[in-house]
């Protein structure tokens, strides 16, 4: 891992690696506080690595300090359950001698945000597990990655790592990478993966028209189509909280059409009329969410709209527009999979029951 000013969080990952890992080698890229000490009480090798607005060069150091055959990455502000400590203890176990000879790379779910209660909200699945081999490099100075194109991948979804950073790290980091990609386009960088993640600092920070602008050049490139599906359906949020609704949905469908089996896409477009209150315009776009169960293999993946919120939006409309006894099905569904709305949820369907009763 790599690491700067992270003594609050850092003794808990690495006691949380230590289970399943048979070196800890930690790169600090300029620490001001304990994060050094913290790291070696815990039995990590630790080295020095300048910083220089690159997240890949840092990894890449890290990565050229361990001395094993397969590598797993993890930040700071990272957790790993028991049970999935577990998962990493078995996976690892059984690349030893030939177990890994068919691998490159192992991937595992992210599960990087977290709602009111405490249900995950949003994953990526990451290359999590790698063999050390001079062909496998981090790419990218910020959000970086190990180019997985080609490699020989297994998936293991019992391997979460919990992304649990506190509101105090958020606020130290505000603005960061949104610099440094910024200073990268200004540069003249006009790579896919660049303008991908700006966009979506961009989108971050507020600056929508800005966002669909970077969102346009980095879908006129060639991209993986989970990247290009993320950057449709971002792109139509921008442009509907800008009051452009014709170019939201045509963003929205655009991305139904690439992979019209994940609901995200469906959500999009259902949520721009919902938010006009054309209830019966966005039930058939709920519907679909509802229906669309397909995750990616990798990517982003917004875990309610799996799971509870099409069947909170489906309610609402079907209420809103007489289905009373459809509505009070959806909402029950509405009410799996921990819905951190359940309390409103309860309330319209005393409301449903109430309006068939009449």
């Amino acid at each position: 891992m790599i690491v700067k000013d992270e003594e609050e969080s850092l003794a808990a990952v690495l006691e949380d690696a230590r289970s399943f890992c048979d070196e800890l080698v930690v790169a600090d890229t300029g620490s001001s506080d304990r994060t050094r000490e913290v790291a070696a009480d815990a039995g990590a090798r630790v080295i020095e690595v300048p910083w220089t607005d690159d997240f890949a060069a840092a990894r890449n150091a890290s990565l050229e300090a361990c001395t094993g055959d397969w590598v797993v990455w993890l930040d700071a502000d990272d957790r790993v359950q028991p049970a999935a400590q577990q998962a990493f203890r078995t996976i690892l176990d059984g690349l030893r001698g030939d177990g890994g000879a068919e691998l490159d790379a192992i991937m595992t779910p992210y599960h990087y945000a977290f709602d009111a209660r405490g249900q995950c909200s949003f994953t990526v699945v990451r290359e999590r597990v790698f063999r050390r081999d001079q062909r496998l490099r981090w790419q990218g100075a910020v959000h970086e990655v190990v180019d997985i194109v080609g490699l020989r991948l297994r998936e293991e979804p019992e391997a979460v790592v919990e992304h649990r950073r506190t509101d105090a790290q958020a606020a130290r980091d505000t603005g960061r990478n949104l610099r440094i990609l910024n200073n990268l386009y200004e540069a003249g960088d006009r790579s896919p993966r660049t303008l991908f993640y700006l966009a979506n600092e961009l989108r971050e920070n507020g600056r929508l028209e800005q966002a669909v602008q970077a969102y346009d050049e980095a879908l006129g490139q060639d991209r993986p189509d989970w990247e290009r599906y993320y950057a449709l359906t971002a792109q139509a949020q921008c442009l509907d909280a800008l009051g452009r609704e014709e170019e939201a949905l045509a963003s929205a469908f655009r991305a139904v059409r690439l992979e019209p089996a994940r609901p995200e896409a469906w959500m999009a477009a259902g949520r721009i009329h919902y938010s006009r209150e054309r209830w019966v315009a966005a039930v058939p776009f709920f519907s679909a969410a509802s229906a669309a169960r397909s995750r990616p293999f990798n990517g982003f993946v917004q875990d309610a709209d799996y799971r509870w919120a099409p069947w909170d939006f489906l309610s609402v409309c079907l209420g809103n527009s007489g289905r009373h006894q459809e509505a009070v099905q959806a909402a029950l569904r509405a009410l799996e999979g921990g819905n951190p709305g359940a309390d409103r949820v309860r309330g319209n369907i005393d409301w449903f029951v109430s309006e068939l009763s009449r």
